[in-house]
């Protein structure tokens, strides 16, 4: 029924014979080639397969050409019955691998449902068996958990993307209420255990960083909390903004993003040479600093959040200089401004922050 539309009109008929009586010769290109009536068909190797090609003799109209099959007898089945206007005998190799995709993607998520249910399990008895489980055991159990949690979420969308039985998908959901019912569980657990636990003793600073470097790290502090903290809304409305205006420059003066925005000196730089930058600046405490106060400025004028690279760097290396006041101050002040972002290790700041004191 596929060239109806493309063959209405013609009220000649089509020879009948059988498909493996049917003499077919050979193309100008050397590929067979029948005639049936007005049209003639040529089936023809491409793209790793077999397709045909209908075409008026006359000349007359655009030819048709087909999906790829898998060879050459499937392209002329499909040619004659397509001319006819019969139903399809063999699928596309298209059809062919996305058929495959969806057995291989059914098994591979029947079993992880198989293993999925064994962990579910594992961790209801572990939990049932040690209800004085602490604090430590419990973070493990509740890791595992959202591991599962991601993975069922994924796998269900997967289930949706490829169409599988919704049986498959009735099965994880029911999976992904245990999950979620075990990280509720956890998580009362974790906070009635919270109170009885006793305070981390924060280490003695005895800090090993040179007055002027303490004096840069103090100046970045003292910034980030001299600075409003944007509300969501207005950082947004800056960046949609600004944005804008890079866009407009990038066309009438033919630049990159970076100078078009306004970007920091050293984000305005080739691939290679930033690299270099930044690898040198790895264990440069002040240039981290540099770097960083460049892009907070950038971000209070145009909304964009700085790079988690720099505040991490900075935290690390005041830690290794035994620092650690002027890494839990500066986290603090990081944290004033960017509670979140897209990344983990905005997270990982975040994580940072709380196991100094930094915040709560």
């Amino acid at each position: 029924m596929r060239l109806l539309s493309w063959l209405l009109g013609s009220s000649e008929p089509h020879e009948r014979s059988s498909d493996d009586t049917m003499k077919w010769g050979v193309s100008e290109n050397g590929n067979a080639m029948v005639i049936l009536g007005s049209n003639r068909i040529t089936v023809f190797p491409q793209d790793r397969g077999w397709k045909y090609c209908i075409a008026k003799t006359s000349g007359r109209g655009e030819p048709y050409f087909s999906d790829t099959y898998e060879n050459e007898q499937q392209a002329r089945k499909e040619a004659i019955a397509d001319l006819r206007g019969e139903p399809s005998r063999h699928a596309t190799l298209s059809e062919v691998r996305i058929r495959n995709r969806r057995q291989q993607k059914g098994a591979e998520i029947e079993r992880c449902l198989g293993e999925r249910s064994q962990t579910i399990d594992e961790l209801q008895i572990q939990l049932a068996n040690n209800p004085e489980l602490g604090i430590t055991g419990l973070r493990k159990l509740e890791a595992t958990v959202a591991r599962q949690l991601k993975e069922v979420n994924w796998q269900i969308d997967e289930c949706n993307r490829f169409e599988l039985s919704t049986k498959l998908t009735a099965m994880m959901e029911r999976q992904k209420s245990s999950l979620l019912g075990l990280h509720d569980d956890i998580a009362k657990r974790i906070a009635a255990k919270q109170p009885q636990r006793p305070k981390r003793k924060q280490p003695i600073s005895a800090s090993e960083l040179s007055d002027d470097l303490a004096s840069t790290v103090d100046d970045i502090i003292a910034l980030f909390h001299a600075s409003p903290v944007l509300p969501e809304n207005e950082r947004r409305r800056r960046w949609a903004t600004a944005s804008r205006h890079a866009m407009e420059k990038m066309l009438d003066k033919d630049t990159s993003y970076g100078q078009a925005s306004g970007a920091p000196s050293s984000h305005n730089q080739d691939e290679i040479s930033f690299q270099g930058l930044i690898k040198k600046a790895d264990q440069n405490l002040k240039l981290q600093c540099e770097m960083l106060k460049d892009s907070f400025e950038q971000h209070q004028q145009t909304g964009e959040t700085p790079a988690p690279h720099y505040p991490m760097r900075i935290a690390i290396l005041l830690r290794r200089a035994n620092d650690y006041d002027r890494e839990r101050k500066f986290l603090a002040a990081w944290c004033k401004h960017f509670l979140s972002g897209n990344g983990s290790t905005y997270g990982k700041l975040v994580e940072r922050a709380r196991k100094t004191g930094a915040i709560v």
